[in-house]
């Protein structure tokens, strides 16, 4: 336990030194306890049901990558998320006042990515050609929501899920922490 809080408290301080960057008001990091929280079976439970589905955000070079495309691929896993959370068998598989909470949270990040984009409107922007583009993204998402139509939306198929999830935005506070030690 001591282990998550201090990873925890790591990706706060990583998160506030990101905003630093970014020139914006983004959140401090992502509310990881309420995806914690929605967990309802042991990960160790669901071991045989790991896979690995390749998260594009571990090929992204920081040095390489500007502020408008950092915006933008955050914007893209956090819209993925939102419609990956927001399916019926989402709704059926979680708590519904925990699932509605991480949801709103997830709007109020992708509003903040929105006005932090729009001050960014004098710099150049330079399209994502670089991966992941917005298009692994979604591949990536592809990918979990095709693994939960084969395992019929299992209870620990979900919970694979929730992990990957989980694995998305603590990449994304980590690029973010990366992103603002290179630009600094």
């Amino acid at each position: 336990m001591a282990m998550v809080c201090a990873f925890l408290t790591i990706l706060v301080v990583m998160s506030h030194w990101s905003t630093c960057c970014l020139g914006c008001d983004l959140p401090r990091t992502h509310n990881l306890t309420l995806l914690e929280n929605m967990g309802r079976y042991s990960p160790v439970s669901c071991l045989k049901d790991r896979k690995y589905f390749e998260l594009p955000l571990e090929k992204v070079d920081a040095q390489q990558i500007q502020k408008s495309q950092a915006i933008s691929l955050l914007q893209t896993v956090t819209k993925q998320i939102l419609t990956l959370l927001e399916s019926k068998e989402s709704r059926a598989t979680w708590d519904e006042t925990l699932l509605d909470s991480f949801c709103n949270y997830l709007y109020d990040h992708l509003r903040d990515l929105k006005d932090c984009q729009n001050q960014q409107v004098g710099e150049q922007e330079v399209p994502l050609t670089q991966e992941p583009s917005w298009w692994a993204v979604r591949e990536y998402f592809g990918r979990i929501t095709m693994y939960l139509k084969q395992k019929k939306h299992s209870p620990c198929a979900w919970e694979i899920a929730r992990a990957e999830v989980w694995r998305a935005l603590s990449y994304s506070d980590m690029f973010l922490a990366i992103l603002s030690e290179e630009k600094e």
